[in-house]
């Protein structure tokens, strides 16, 4: 196996992956290491991840958002994501590019794992969309000795279900019921479930209506109405009064002021967001705690 580079992600295009990172595969495998190379920054570029991934970075940053939350992941830690649909920033790093493998994985060798090992098990309804380890020694060394069967063309498929059994087994034990917590987060959510969830945890982040709608694995018509039916409201209204919630508690708390911030309300002025305000809390921003 060598390192290859891809560097064909746009901010717009919907990524299947791994597909689009393996080439020439011929027979299904429920174990791929991927070595990925990138000298482009891509900002929320859209991937739907068809089987669960492990994510090593090495150099640059990537910000992924899923269903539930929003993952910083740097070359300090390392990241267990489920599959599902997931929006995720590239940043490159002090070579101009960003570096990692990515081993993807099925559910069937998670429970293969737990019948031969009797993991501890999850506390109850706590399941989990990703795990995130920071790098301990072993972690380091382990992806180094990765990187060197990669430059060596050694990780044979043998090899590479050898060295994903020593990964989460390690893991295993360093965060006993933590693979099992996340395994059971393969079951479907309901679509109201997984809109509820996608709005809680993204409502202040600078999202557009579009990249929620895939956040909830649905176009943006079926989004925009099943919205509608659960919240009585439009999605484009039900966050302009989030985040004008959120610019009031911030004013009220004192930790910001109304030049600062209308940026993190979603706003591209100050004049609009003044404007907004005022419609729904019948004064202007300056004149809030007056």
């Amino acid at each position: 196996m060598c390192e290859r580079k891809y560097s064909n992600f746009t901010n717009m295009e919907t990524v299947p992956i791994p597909d689009s990172l393996i080439n020439h595969r011929q027979v299904e495998s429920d174990v791929d290491f991927v070595p990925y190379v990138s000298e482009t920054a891509v900002i929320k570029g859209r991937a739907i991840l068809k089987r669960h991934m492990i994510s090593l970075i090495t150099e640059g940053e990537k910000v992924m958002y899923v269903e539930n939350d929003t993952i910083h992941l740097s070359p300090g830690k390392l990241l267990i994501l489920s599959a599902g649909n997931t929006l995720f920033t590239e940043r490159l790093g002090r070579n101009s590019q960003i570096k990692s493998t990515m081993i993807f994985f099925t559910d069937a060798v998670l429970l293969k794992l737990q019948q031969t090992s009797q993991p501890a098990i999850p506390p109850k309804n706590a399941s989990r969309s990703f795990i995130l380890f920071d790098r301990d020694p072993y972690l380091h060394g382990y992806v180094e000795s990765v990187n060197v069967l990669i430059e060596q063309s050694m990780l044979s498929p043998a090899l590479q279900r050898v060295k994903l059994n020593e990964l989460l087994l390690y893991l295993e034990s360093k965060s006993p019921g933590a693979l099992a917590q996340f395994r059971s987060n393969g079951m479907v959510s309901s679509e109201e479930e997984r809109i509820r969830k996608v709005m809680e945890a993204h409502c202040l982040a600078q999202l557009s209506l579009s990249e929620l709608a895939f956040l909830c694995h649905m176009s943006l018509p079926t989004f925009k109405r099943k919205f509608e039916q659960l919240y009585h409201e439009s999605p484009a209204r039900w966050l302009q009064i989030q985040r004008l919630t959120m610019a009031a508690d911030r004013l009220r708390s004192k930790t910001a002021k109304p030049g600062e911030v209308y940026l993190e309300a979603g706003y591209q002025n100050h004049s609009s967001f003044s404007k907004a305000f005022k419609q729904y809390f019948g004064v202007l921003p300056k004149d809030y705690l007056h």
